[in-house]
């Protein structure tokens, strides 16, 4: 499932870099690598704390406008910033680059993830994996929506993913999570 996720980054920033002329396509891999990283880490710290609702509701499709989203819009402009500080890339084109990737693959992501004809991702193993199995036997889609209204309790929620175990701080603590899994997909 993963690898799913990792190949509609890949296809999004190819595009992405291809279209834009101050960008050498040389740099594809390395914006595609650097996107991974970017969009993976922000979906699986946005379940961890207040981008959960958004994130959530992206992925369930009650939320249809994705490039709109405050979630998107913050990660759109954490990948511009990566993009510019990692591969120096200039600012106008990392963040052209951000607002075409970004919501590109989410919007992608969400599609599949609510295709009933397409299998290769689905909500609650999309949410397992960004939550590290911290979901494992939950029954997610009958806990979005109890009321039908499209709305969580946030508080239950956050607590759910995070399993509850944060440090004085509030960080959750963590073993290992999704970016731990990316290391060898890209050679790193």
């Amino acid at each position: 499932m993963l690898d799913e996720i990792v190949n509609l980054i890949k296809n999004a920033a190819g595009e992405a870099v291809q279209a834009h002329p101050d960008v050498p396509n040389e740099q594809a891999s390395a914006v595609a690598e650097e996107a991974s990283h970017s969009i993976l880490g922000d979906l699986e710290n946005g379940l961890k704390g207040c981008g959960i609702s958004d994130i959530l509701g992206m992925l369930t499709g009650k939320k249809s406008d994705i490039a709109g989203n405050s979630t998107t819009q913050s990660m759109t402009g954490n990948l511009a910033s990566k993009l510019t500080e990692k591969l120096g890339i200039s600012p106008a084109a990392a963040s052209a680059l951000g607002a075409s990737i970004i919501p590109t693959v989410l919007s992608k992501l969400t599609g599949k993830v609510n295709d009933p004809s397409d299998n290769s991702l689905d909500l609650q193993g999309v949410i397992n994996q960004l939550t590290g199995g911290k979901t494992a036997g939950i029954d997610l889609k009958s806990i979005l929506d109890r009321n039908g209204d499209g709305e969580i309790n946030l508080g239950d929620a956050v607590s759910m993913f995070t399993g509850g175990d944060s440090n004085a701080t509030g960080q959750q603590q963590s073993g290992g999570g999704i970016l731990d899994k990316l290391k060898g997909m890209f050679g790193a």
